[in-house]
């Protein structure tokens, strides 16, 4: 009589803890030693739709200020940033969100600074209006919150105002958040009028434009005026044909028609905006 071959039952090595285990517990649940877990799943292992869960449990973990803190003590800021070189592009975006949590913690952003340099060139190599891109700009709207990192970004400022031009209204809102940041900056006021200006800026300042594309745009300008103001007390710069100043103020008849049209806007925020930057220029 021959024996018979038992059946043993095949399970995947990761998978009894990752489906019950750290993974499945919601986010305030986690404590050090579980994201410790997590992020050495997220060191060890290649398999993007494990890297991904791994990602998003940290990411949701990160919502809570005591687990960014946690997350920065534990050395995981170097390794979720690593997989920003992940082949996979899902994999980055989660990347990309798990930082965006992390980078409202000052603390982090100090040590996020090295990988300011990698954010900008996957904004400049993605493709336009995608996924990453968006998320991309969600980091460094965070990263530019303060003046300290705007010195890394001044390279970048011709990319935001092609965006800025060519991209979806979610894509302008997010990178008028950066470029209104940068603007708060008095520093950064030169290398922002020195930017060549897409052919279309003006008509970013129609009164068909939404909402919140415009009022941003028009805060971008505000804060460029009034350091223009200072700077034009102190220094006399020569800006080229194309650039952001001459197209702006260069030509003030042409803009203080897209400022006085838009003094007519159904909404008091942009009206209040608008008549801020006429008070300026007269």
């Amino acid at each position: 009589m021959g024996w018979k071959k038992k059946k043993v039952k095949k399970t995947a090595v990761d998978e009894p803890w990752c489906k019950r285990g750290v993974l499945a517990k919601p986010p305030a649940g986690l404590e050090q030693q579980h994201l410790q877990v997590v992020l050495g799943l997220l060191q060890g292992t290649s398999d993007a739709s494990t890297r991904e869960r791994a990602l998003v449990t940290v990411g949701n973990s990160a919502a809570f200020t005591v687990n960014q803190d946690f997350i920065r003590n534990l050395g995981g800021l170097h390794v979720i940033a690593n997989c920003l070189f992940d082949e996979v592009t899902s994999v980055k975006v989660k990347a990309m969100n798990v930082l965006n949590n992390l980078s409202m913690n000052v603390a982090n952003q100090e040590e996020l600074k090295i990988w300011i340099p990698q954010i900008l060139e996957i904004l400049e190599a993605t493709t336009l209006n995608s996924e990453l891109q968006v998320a991309g700009l969600r980091v460094l709207t965070n990263i530019s919150v303060t003046n300290n990192y705007h010195h890394m970004m001044t390279n970048s400022i011709p990319h935001f105002l092609k965006l800025l031009a060519e991209g979806t209204e979610s894509i302008k809102v997010q990178v008028l958040k950066v470029l209104v940041n940068l603007s708060a900056n008095p520093d950064l006021t030169h290398d922002l009028l020195c930017a060549q200006a897409p052919s279309s800026f003006l008509s970013l300042f129609d009164s068909c434009v939404n909402k919140e594309v415009l009022l941003r745009l028009l805060i971008f300008v505000a804060n460029l005026k009034e350091h223009l103001n200072l700077l034009q007390g102190s220094v006399q710069y020569e800006y080229e044909v194309e650039s952001l100043h001459s197209v702006i103020f260069g030509n003030p008849t042409l803009f203080f028609l897209k400022l006085t049209t838009l003094m007519l806007y159904q909404d008091n925020e942009v009206k209040q905006q608008a008549a801020k930057i006429i008070t300026r220029q007269s």
